[in-house]
Parts: C-alpha cells; structure tokens; sequence
C-alpha cells in the first residue's frame, strides 16, 4: 500500500527538447533519491521544463515536462505556477532546487540546496545593481520559507543563510552527499606499482569544473614526465563540445577521452592514481571528489563550496587556494613525484569517505521525509 504520493520538481534532468539525458551528479542524486522514495513505500513523480513530452526518470517513474522557460534572477515563478496546479493529486512536495520553491510552497514540502552557484565571476551580470540584489535577495528568502525544511548539501551554504537570514537557521537540515562505500573501495595493496602514474578528471567539460585550467596544465606535464597518462571521463553539454574533447586527447600522445555510466566508474578510480575535482564554483559535496576519496585515490580539489566538508589540505588531498593554472601544475608535480604522499592521501580519504556512505545518507534523508510527510514538521 502506497505511503502517497511525491512530486519532485527540477529545471532539467533531461535536455528540454527530450533527446539528451544530462549526466552530472544532481542526476545521479536524483536517481538516489527517488530509489529511496520508492523502498520507503512512496509513488514518486516528476516534473521539469520541456516541450510537453514524458519519459521516465527510473522504470515506473514519470517525468513530465512543462513547456516554460526560465525566468530571472534563475528563479522559475512560471514553473512553480504549473507545478502547483498540475500536480494537484500529490501528498508531499520536494523541490530539486531551492529557488523552484518561489513563490509558493505545497504546504508540507522540502526543497534542496545542492551547494553555492552565484560563486562565479559573472554572477554580477545577473544581479548588475543593488535593486537586482534586493530583488533576488526577496526570492531566495520566499524560497526558503516556503517549505517546511530545507536540506543542504554542504555548510557553506547553511553559513550563507545563517549569516544572511539567522531567523531560518531552524529550517535547515544539513545532509552532506553520499558514496557508496561497496562499489568504490580501495584496491588491493598486492596489485603493486605501475611505472605510469594515470591522472583523471571525472568531471562535465565546463569552465567552473576547472577544465580550461586541468588542459592547460596537462599540455605541459604531458610533455615533461613520459610516465604520465591523462584521462578525461565525462560529458559536454552538447556533442560539439565532446568533438572538440576528442580532437584534444587524439593530438596528444597519453592522454584518453570518453565517458562511462555511472555503474561503470569504480573500476575507472581504481585504475588511476591521481583525480582532478578542480572545481572553481558551484560545487557541493562533489560526488566524484567522494568516490575518488573511497578509492582511495590522492585528489586534488579546488577549495571552494562543499569541497573544503570533504578536503583537509595536506592530510587526505590537496586544495587549491587560489585555483590557478601554476597552483594546479605545482600541486599535480608534487603528486607525480611522491608515491608515498599519494598513497597516504589515499588512505585517509577513503577513512574519511567511510562517514558519508549511501546507507547513512538514506537514514538522514528517512529521518527528515518522515517528520516533514508525516508529522508535519
């Protein structure tokens, strides 16, 4: 027997057109969670901005699409309105994204902050002047009252809030992203060293992934150690971009590009020593920092966002403060030079991984669904 019924609304989990599934860590939470609505008794919905198709998000999932566009300040109030009337038959509401939740709630809701976004330098384009401020200051507090609790992914966002709005501290709930500690695992010490040392980026090919910065240090070190190699595992946000990535690897002796679903990516960590997670903005508690981490892998992060939940400097990876071409070149030399660092890095990371395994985040995220859903608070 159905415990009611759940509507999730997002911007995209599939391109608008309905021809392109964005792979990238808020997908695959998105799946997480939805499997966990679904062993919890729930029946689960979605809804997002398309051209009126529906797919599914899972077999026995609905997503249905609901031909709006964005709105400013990135909020969605057209979107909201839809939701809100077409999902008229549901129980219990939850947001993907904090600002969905603007301007109005379903009464017993939870929205979703996957981290910080507005870190990047051409944000002030998007808040130009002290009115636009205000302006997107007002919707992000509606959104934030709107529901009845927020969860945050890192706690550089709950100190954005706190320090913002100290009256909501109450609303929020702090659950840090999830690895799961039986598919990424360290491999065994008696596979032995290799004489190449593999570098991955497991990152989508986007300036604010740092990839710009990861090639420009990767076209140097290529050419310096002849024991390198160089991967690059993930996806553009078109095919164009994929081209362009491809071109780049096939010139370059050593260096790989392709992407792998997301089952397929343990034995990719396990099969590198060093990964890139060279992010300069929007960043939560990165899943591919995490799995990385529970492989055992020496990470190298950029120190922004949910990074520094997850990152110690020096003690279980390296952080990037500033994220530049010469700190990135200097950090990833420092690694190819020393075995031993990258495998005490390695050690502790997956010591430090231990505390954020899928099962305790399902028990967080249980805890919450529980007491917003069924007890109203």
């Amino acid at each position: 027997m159905s415990r009611g019924h759940v509507g999730i609304l997002t911007t995209y989990h599939v391109h608008e057109d309905g021809t392109r599934i964005i792979y990238g860590g808020a997908e695959r939470y998105a799946l997480e969670f939805t499997r966990m609505l679904l062993e919890m008794g729930y029946d689960v919905a979605w809804w997002q901005i398309g051209s009126g198709w529906i797919q599914e998000v899972t077999h026995g999932v609905p997503l249905y699409s609901i031909p709006l566009q964005e709105a400013a300040y990135q909020t969605c109030p057209a979107l909201n309105q839809a939701f809100f009337e077409q999902a008229r038959g549901i129980d219990y509401a939850v947001y993907f994204s904090t600002l969905l939740a603007y301007p109005q709630a379903f009464e017993r809701s939870i929205a979703i902050s996957h981290g910080i976004y507005w870190d990047y330098p051409t944000w002030e384009t998007i808040v130009p002047t002290e009115r636009h401020r205000r302006e997107w200051r007002q919707r992000w507090w509606m959104a934030l009252n709107g529901p009845q609790r927020v969860v945050c992914c890192d706690t550089a966002t709950i100190r954005f809030i706190t320090a913002t709005w100290p009256g909501l501290v109450g609303k929020l709930e702090y659950i840090p992203n999830f690895v799961d500690l039986t598919a990424f695992y360290l491999p065994d010490e008696d596979d032995g060293e290799r004489d190449e040392v593999r570098v991955l980026f497991p990152r989508r090919l986007t300036s604010v992934r740092g990839v710009n910065e990861t090639l420009a240090v990767m076209d140097e070190l290529l050419e310096k150690f002849p024991q390198l190699e160089f991967y690059v595992v993930g996806r553009g946000h078109s095919d164009h971009q994929e081209r362009d990535m491809l071109r780049w690897a096939a010139a370059r002796a050593r260096a790989y590009y392709f992407w792998r679903p997301a089952h397929l990516m343990p034995s990719v960590y396990r099969n590198v020593d060093i990964v890139l997670v060279p992010s300069k903005a929007s960043e939560g508690t990165s899943l591919s920092c995490l799995e990385a981490m529970a492989s055992g892998r020496a990470v190298i992060a950029g120190g922004t966002g949910g990074l520094t939940d997850l990152i110690i400097d020096g003690y279980n990876g390296l952080l990037l403060r500033p994220l530049t071409v010469s700190a990135l070149r200097d950090s990833l030399e420092r690694l190819v030079n020393d075995p031993q660092l990258r495998r005490s890095l390695g050690r502790r990371a997956r010591m430090t991984a231990e505390a954020f395994g899928l099962e305790r985040w399902k028990v967080r995220w249980q805890r919450v669904i529980e007491r917003v859903f069924h007890r109203g608070g």
